[in-house]
Order: C-alpha cells, then sequence, then structure tokens
C-alpha cells in the first residue's frame, strides 16, 4: 500500500488542478506532454503508483467518511460530525445510495443541534430522499420535532413539501403519520402560519369536523380524493372508517361521499366495516344504502345462519389444525438489503429476495429449520412484526372464519349484542401477485395473522428448495 501524502481536505477538484497546473510546467521543456503524464507525476509525487490507486484511494477515504458523517448525524454525535465537517464542509450535502441525507437523519432523530451545524455548513432543507421522495421537513412533522421544523423553515424549506410517495404532503406527515403526543397540535399550528394547507386526510386526522365542511364546500372533488398505492387508496369514507371515527364517517356519508367506491383490494367502505366486525360502522352504512358486496350478503332476520360462536366454532377450527404446515414471521424494516447482509454475515442462509428498481423489498433467510422474512416498510424505532401460516387448505379456514363475521353483521343489523365479537379480517381472500391465495386477520394486540396457501412452485418454495445449491 502507498503511504499517501495526500493533504486532509484532499479533493478529485484538488487533483485535477494540479495536474493541469504540473501539465504546464512540464510542457516547457516537453510541449508533446499529455496530461495522464502530469497525472503520473502527481500521482508519484503523493506516494502513488499511478493516477487510478490514487483516485480510489481518495475515493475511498470520501465514502469512509460519509459514512461515519450519515450514522454520527444519525446518533447526534455533535463532535465528530464538527471534526469532519472541518475537514470537509461538502460532508453536509452528502447521502447514502438512497439520497438519504445528514439532514434527514438528524431531524427524524429530533438532533436540532445538528440539524443547526449542518444547516450553518450550507446542508440543503430541501434535498429529497428517495425512498419516499421526502424532505428533512416530512420526517421533522411526523416526529413532532417542532424546534427543527423551524430551523428547516427558516433555511428556505418547502412548507408544502408536495411529492412524497404518499401523496400526503408535509401536512400529511404531521397529522396522518404523527407519531404519539401532543406536539402535533404545535406543529399543525407552524405549518399553518408558513402558509401550508389542510386537506381532506389531515382534516380527518385532526378530527375537525367544520374544516371538513369547509373543504368540501370549497371543493366536492376533495370527497373523491384518494390516498396514495402505499395506503391501498383509500377514500375519506375508508380514512375514517380506519380511524373508527363515526362522527366523521356519519358528516361524510351527510355530504355526499361514494358509498361504493373501492381501494385497491377492491373493498367497499362496507367490505371493509364487515371484515372487521365493525358493527357501529356497519350499521350505519346499511341504513345509508351502502351495496353488501358479493359473496358477503347478510341474510334476513328470518333466515338467519346457524351460529358459529362457542364450541362448535373452536372445534371446526381445531380439526383444521393438521392443515398448517408451518408458520413464518414477517418482519417490516427500513431496508430489507442491509438487513438481509447482516443475517447473513452472522451465518443464516439468504432464501431470496425481490428486487423493484434497484431498492431490495422482500427477503427470506433461514437458520437450521427456522424461517424469517422481511419486508420492506418499518420505520427507525418502529417493531413492526406479522405472522405466515402455510396451509394446504386455505378455502376452509376463509369460510369458518368468515361465517363467523357475517353472523356478527346479522347480529348488528339486528341491533342483537350477539354471542361473540366478529374476528377481524385485515385483507379479503385473494390471489397475490407472487402466486398461491391467501386471507389475513388481526388478534386482539393488533399483530397480524397471514394465511397462505402457495401456488406450486412458488417463489418462496423455489427459494426453500433450492437454498445451500
Amino acid at each position: 500500500m502507498p503511504s499517501s501524502k495526500l493533504p486532509e481536505r484532499a479533493s478529485l477538484e484538488y487533483l485535477k488542478k494540479l495536474a493541469k497546473d504540473r501539465l504546464r510546467e512540464i510542457r516547457q521543456t516537453d510541449p508533446r506532454s499529455k496530461l495522464a503524464t502530469a497525472q503520473l507525476a502527481v500521482a508519484r509525487e503523493h506516494g502513488f503508483s499511478s493516477w487510478r490507486a490514487l483516485k480510489a484511494d481518495l475515493e475511498q477515504r470520501q465514502t469512509s467518511n460519509a459514512a461515519l458523517f450519515l450514522d454520527a448525524s444519525a446518533k447526534g454525535d455533535i463532535a465528530v460530525l464538527q471534526g469532519l465537517l472541518a475537514n470537509d464542509p461538502g460532508l453536509a450535502r452528502t447521502s447514502n445510495d438512497h439520497k438519504w441525507t445528514g439532514l434527514h437523519a438528524a431531524a427524524q432523530h429530533g438532533h436540532s443541534e445538528v440539524v443547526r451545524l449542518l444547516l450553518e455548513h450550507g446542508a440543503d432543507p430541501n434535498a429529497r430522499e428517495s425512498g419516499d421522495h421526502t424532505y428533512a421537513l416530512h420526517w421533522a412533522a411526523a416526529q413532532g420535532h417542532v424546534g427543527i421544523a423551524r430551523a428547516l423553515l427558516d433555511a428556505g424549506g418547502d412548507v408544502h413539501g408536495t411529492g412524497d410517495d404518499h401523496e400526503l404532503d408535509v401536512m400529511g406527515w404531521a397529522t396522518v403519520f404523527r407519531t404519539p403526543g401532543d406536539n402535533w397540535r404545535d406543529m399543525v399550528s407552524l405549518l399553518l402560519l408558513r402558509g401550508a394547507r389542510h386537506h381532506i386526510f389531515s382534516a380527518i386526522a385532526v378530527g375537525d369536523l367544520d374544516l371538513i365542511r369547509k373543504l368540501v364546500k370549497e371543493n366536492p372533488k376533495t370527497l373523491d380524493r384518494r390516498m396514495s398505492r402505499f395506503e391501498q387508496a383509500q377514500t375519506p369514507l375508508h380514512f375514517a372508517l380506519s380511524r373508527n371515527r363515526y362522527d366523521i364517517l356519519d358528516l361524510l356519508i351527510e355530504l355526499g361521499a361514494g358509498l361504493e367506491a373501492r381501494d385497491n383490494n377492491g373493498q367497499s367502505v362496507l367490505s371493509v366495516a364487515m371484515l372487521r366486525g365493525d358493527r357501529k360502522a356497519i350499521r350505519r352504512l346499511h341504513a345509508a344504502g351502502a351495496k353488501q358486496p358479493p359473496g358477503w350478503e347478510i341474510a334476513p332476520k328470518n333466515r338467519r345462519r346457524k351460529p358459529t360462536g362457542g364450541p362448535s366454532f373452536k372445534a371446526s377450527m381445531a380439526k383444521m389444525a393438521h392443515a398448517i404446515k408451518k408458520n413464518v414471521p414477517m418482519l417490516s424494516v427500513p431496508d430489507v438489503g442491509q438487513t438481509l447482509d447482516w443475517y447473513t454475515s452472522i451465518g443464516f442462509t439468504e432464501l431470496g429476495r425481490i428486487e423493484d428498481d434497484g431498492v431490495v423489498n422482500w427477503g427470506m433467510v433461514s437458520f437450521g429449520r427456522a424461517e424469517l422474512m422481511l419486508n420492506l416498510g418499518g420505520k427507525s424505532g418502529q417493531r413492526d412484526v406479522s405472522f405466515w401460516f402455510y396451509t394446504d387448505s386455505i378455502e376452509n379456514l376463509y369460510q369458518i372464519l368468515k361465517s363467523r363475521q357475517l353472523e356478527a353483521a346479522e347480529a348488528a343489523l339486528a341491533g342483537e349484542p350477539g354471542d361473540h365479537e366478529g374476528i377481524e379480517l385485515v385483507r379479503d381472500i385473494y390471489d397475490p401477485p407472487y402466486g398461491g391465495r391467501e386471507f389475513g386477520i388481526r388478534d386482539p394486540n393488533g399483530y397480524v395473522l397471514n394465511f397462505l396457501q402457495p401456488a406450486n412452485l412458488s417463489f418462496l418454495q423455489f427459494a426453500h428448495d433450492n437454498a445451500g445449491r
């Protein structure tokens, strides 16, 4: 390895200029000299055998400094950042492969002193990362870091933030995606003061009925607005139901919201209410004239179905236990590729991965007979896990659980308490794009239990069967 004599703050631009200066000197004695000759001379003067070796060393140094910089930004290590920026002020604008900057990291984690330091060194408050296509301000808004949001806006940050992949703008991140606590109220006040505007989903998220009326009066088409594909293209009615805001559900119906609009899962609002076993919503939507979804028709009172609750239901489910072949947990993580690398580095076997536009959005590893799936979607500091039960009798399991939901819906419409509560289906049965057939339910703690019957030669089976070959 060469003994580098490069100065601490050397850059490729500095070295190129140095080589051009050296070329002028060399041409005083040899007019035919090429730039490559001058570059080689500069490289050797700094202890390298070639210009390529010098350039590679410099790039490796810059990559290492960038990694240290981003890590220190996330941790709020102001001393390390001050030292790095003193040697290379340009680091304030550096980012990783996903364009995630130090400003994003510091804003997300609430390091206000770091945010101010980076802004003083020229960090761009309107730089977008490529994952959700957000500014640092989106993350500060979602986390309720009011002081950081103010600093970003004072530095020229765009208060609207239109164009994020969730199509919610900064105001939506401050309300729809807000973390627990009361800081969101101060955040909303700040954003409004700086010129941001509410939309129908932020108005629903803050629970302001008068604001909802005002928005619809100004633009009746706001009732037809959709959330992004990441939120299954929910309508305002779907979103109000997801928040258990029956007062807003009533208001939207009164204002003329479309009862039959379907989300990206093909479900109307009544479909979702029936899947969830939400009696209050079922009664409201049925009274408003919502059509019963195909396959989920509720029988008239004189033709009520036989109850499925109690011992008979448990017995029916118990008979299906033999149809469950294995259970695989799935973790939602912010970086699937990085997580796969970590697991394989400690001895796990990678069974497969799926990429989209260069981003790994799904992966699977095994350790002995244990398997673990990884899904893109988790955010730093959050823990999200679901469970996948593999079965060869998906239709029978579905029909048993569906019958219980229909019984609960019938009891709700009849004004009867019922012998049991329904079992929330978070996803009706369907054929996923990767093959097979699946549906999911939610337990009382919020954990999702997915039931999957893989297609023949599905990706998962292929990956498992070929692991280690």
